[in-house]
Formats: C-alpha cells, sequence, structure tokens
C-alpha cells in the first residue's frame, strides 16, 4: 500500500487547521450552541478550504484529495459543527464534476453560497428526484439547496432543488451535524438541472472522494477522543493509584491506538487515490477504509467509555458527542458491510450500479 506522504505545504496545512478547528471545537454539548458557527465559515472561506475541490482553468482541483482529507481530519478531531463535508466536499465535488457554471462554483468557494446532498433514507446513496420526498439531507447546516440526481441511470443529471420552508431541520444523532427531511415533495418547476450529464466513472470519482473524508472525518474523532481518554488517565485516581498505571487501562488504549493508526493508514492511501489513480482503484481504496474506519471507530468510542467510566456516560461530558460523531459517519454512504460487499464486487470486477459507485 502506498501512504500519503504530507509535503511541506500539506504539514503547514495540518498545522493551521488544527489552529483553526481549535477556535470552533465543542468541548461539552453546550458549546454547541455558543460556538460562532458563521464566523468559523468564513475562517474557513478566507483559508481557502471552501473551494479545495474547485476546479481550475486545467480542469483539475486547486486542492487534492489528501488536502481534503487534513481538513475533514481536522473539523472532526474538534468536534466542529460546520459542514464541510456536507458542502465543501460531497456537494461542491458533484457541481464541479457536472459542470456546474463557474460563478455558483465560485459562490461555494467563497462560503456565500452553501448546497447540500440529499441522501436516500439508510444514507447509503444519493437521491434521485423520485424519491425526494423521503430524502435526507445530511450535514445541511445554512444550505438554501440540495442536489439529487435526476434518476438511476448510467448518465443521470445533477438537479438543484431549494431546502426552504420545505425541510424539517434539526441535529442528527450526531449533535453537531444538522440534518433536514422535506416535509413535502418540491413543486417540479423548483427542480433545476445543472451542467451536463454524470458518467460511470464520474460517479465512481465523487463517491471516492466522498467515502474518504467521511472515514477522516471519523479518524479525526477517534483520535481526538482518544487522546483525551488518555490524558484523563494520567490524572484519575482510583483505590489510590492513577488508572493509568493499570495494566487493563494500558492494553485497552494502546489497542484503540492501533485501530486508530490502521485507519489513518488506509484513509491516507485513499486519499491519494481520489485523485491519482483510476476511478476502480479509487474506489476500492475508499470502500477499505471506509469499512475499516467503520468498524475500528466503534472499537474506539466503546473503549473511550469504559475508561471513561461513570463520567463518560453524562450528558455534559465530551465522550457521547465523539461516539455519535463516528456512528453517524459508519452510516453515511453505507455501513462496513455496504463496503465490505462493494470491496468483493470491484475485486471480482463487478461494476456497481453509478448511485451505489
Amino acid at each position: 500500500m502506498v501512504l500519503a506522504l504530507l509535503n511541506d505545504e500539506q504539514q503547514m496545512l495540518r498545522e493551521m487547521m488544527s489552529s483553526l478547528a481549535g477556535s470552533v471545537s465543542a468541548g461539552n454539548p453546550r458549546d454547541i450552541g455558543e460556538i460562532d458557527r458563521a464566523k468559523g465559515w468564513g475562517a474557513l472561506a478566507g483559508a481557502g478550504m471552501l473551494g479545495l475541490r474547485v476546479r481550475d482553468g486545467s480542469g483539475a482541483p486547486t486542492g487534492s484529495g489528501v488536502d481534503a482529507m487534513i481538513v475533514a481530519e481536522a473539523l472532526g478531531g474538534a468536534l466542529a459543527p460546520l459542514p464541510y463535508v456536507g458542502s465543501a466536499v460531497l456537494a461542491t465535488e458533484l457541481l464541479a464534476l457536472a459542470g456546474a457554471p463557474p460563478d455558483l462554483l465560485q459562490r461555494a468557494a467563497d462560503g456565500t453560497e452553501r448546497h447540500t446532498v440529499l441522501l436516500i433514507p439508510d444514507l447509503s446513496g444519493i437521491a434521485t428526484v423520485a424519491g425526494l420526498g423521503t430524502a435526507i439531507a445530511f450535514d445541511c447546516w445554512g444550505a438554501g439547496h440540495a442536489l439529487a440526481l435526476s434518476d438511476g441511470g448510467p448518465a443521470p443529471r445533477l438537479v438543484r432543488v431549494p431546502l426552504g420552508d420545505a425541510a424539517d431541520r434539526g441535529p442528527a444523532a450526531d449533535l453537531t451535524r444538522e440534518i433536514a427531511r422535506f416535509t413535502a415533495a418540491p413543486a417540479a418547476a423548483d427542480a433545476e438541472e445543472i451542467g451536463r450529464p454524470l458518467e460511470p466513472a464520474d460517479l465512481s470519482r465523487w463517491r471516492a472522494l466522498a467515502l474518504t473524508v467521511i472515514a477522516a472525518d471519523a479518524v479525526g474523532a477517534m483520535r481526538a477522543a482518544l487522546d483525551g481518554v488518555v490524558a484523563y488517565s494520567k490524572e484519575r485516581v482510583a483505590y489510590g493509584t492513577l488508572i493509568g498505571s493499570f495494566q487493563a487501562i494500558q492494553h485497552m488504549c494502546a489497542d484503540a491506538l492501533v485501530h486508530c493508526e490502521a485507519a489513518s493508514a488506509c484513509v491516507s492511501y485513499a486519499a491519494w487515490a481520489a485523485d491519482e489513480a483510476d476511478p476502480d482503484e479509487a474506489l476500492l481504496a475508499a470502500h477499505t477504509a471506509k469499512a475499516y474506519t467503520a468498524i475500528a471507530s466503534l472499537d474506539v468510542a466503546e473503549t473511550v467509555m469504559q475508561v471513561y467510566g461513570g463520567i463518560g456516560h453524562t450528558w455534559e461530558h465530551v465522550a457521547h458527542l465523539y461516539a455519535r460523531r463516528v456512528l453517524l459517519d459508519r452510516e453515511v454512504l453505507g455501513d462496513a458491510a455496504h463496503s465490505l460487499l462493494s470491496v468483493a464486487d470491484l475485486r471480482l470486477g463487478q461494476r456497481p450500479r453509478p448511485e451505489e459507485g
């Protein structure tokens, strides 16, 4: 496996994002409502993070999949309540691949117009126009429009519909991200086709990047949760002894660290492959990363809860925010079983349907 080794610019990006993410981090549930999301979104836009997947004059994205991975991991670790994954990556990448008008993409990069992606009820794929009545808008804070596909055929068109008052918005199981459901299907006259038809390779590219950044978000949350509980174990005294000296605690945390490092390695390769490998290889790497991260993140979340003990099960503590974040990441665009089946199909040379790519 080829790992994405960060160059000097990417190292600087990681350091910068660590600082930026810290300014919008949630240390407990009360913080979520107090964070200035508009200011945080503006900071991401000012740093150029919202336009990473907008294409330049040569047709290449201005930022790589590795860059997007770095940003997603930092924001996931901070439990930042900003729709970077849903808007700046999933939605903007779809718009760019469909050849959306440059002015629309520029507004997305400036942070002045936000889109989200509509998913089918089990969150495993993009919704079509026929299924808008049951579609779910993922990570949709501040989004004015949502994106769906015209149909489930081999070359669907990208369709934009307004969210507006027709969507019932609210927090997801993950309190740091917002979802919306349509209370009534949008009128056909409100649906706007954008750009050119999306070929199977386009949808494979999109899904490969989408799976990768979702997994990167989970890796960030896993790492931060583990770092926090390790620090806690160095301070918490039980029976007159620091709990971090107990061998059982040490083994649990060591196993969790192995999961974090392995997940990071899988995501790192998938992030590189998203732009550099052919679509099928990129998709295989992304499904592999998503499957492993979905499994590992649950184990890490359980370990964190166990090491914290009773305090970790209280509403005021941060532990359940990490658990909620990774549990939602596990389901978006398919859980571990979904990705493992896709890996098997790709290994056997079978192409999934485009919307399931």
